[in-house]
């Protein structure tokens, strides 16, 4: 079953090479640090574009819904009833709005402390440097759920992922 576009799947594999080279380079180092941080806020405003006018699974308000649904999702997959969902499962949904939030709060304080205004400000240098760890910790998280969730329901997840199309393993229907 087809599910990802060309442009989300792009986006989403070129944001999470952006975000993991970032990570590991010192911002202090060079001034491609910055420019990586642009290059993957202006794919993830792209992205957010998209899923406005998208009629498939990578629209922002089924995205929502699905993620609105993340308690009752949580419960199944502790009484190991969840379903396998054509496009983001409710954690899948809810990681992707925070991985999304999380590299626009780090862009934007990143460029902030360019600003005159916010030059050499403590507070502001704290929260880059924390959002950028948290958004490190919800990147191994991302990538620990999808492997995971594709080890329970037999769904190759990542393939998906690069060839747009998910089918269900393990005799598994797909829930909308």
């Amino acid at each position: 079953m087809r599910v990802w576009s060309p442009l989300v799947r792009f986006v989403h594999w070129s944001v999470a090479a952006l975000v993991v080279i970032d990570l590991v380079n010192e911002a202090g180092a060079n001034p491609w640090h910055r420019y990586l941080g642009y290059a993957a806020v202006a794919l993830v405003i792209v992205r957010l574009v998209w899923g406005l006018g998208d009629t498939g699974y990578a629209r922002l308000a089924v995205m929502a819904g699905s993620a609105r649904r993340v308690l009752p999702y949580a419960k199944s997959l502790i009484a190991r009833r969840a379903g396998v969902y054509i496009g983001h499962n409710p954690l899948g949904a809810l990681m992707a709005c925070m991985l999304w939030a999380l590299i626009l709060v780090v862009v934007t304080t990143g460029w902030a402390q360019q600003l005159d205004r916010f030059w050499g400000e403590a507070w502001l240098q704290d929260l880059h440097s924390a959002a950028a760890y948290v958004l490190a910790a919800c990147v191994v998280i991302h990538v620990i759920g999808v492997l995971a969730t594709s080890a329970l329901h037999r769904v190759n997840l990542v393939k998906a992922m690069i060839t747009g199309k998910k089918t269900p393993g393990g005799g598994a229907t797909f829930d909308s």
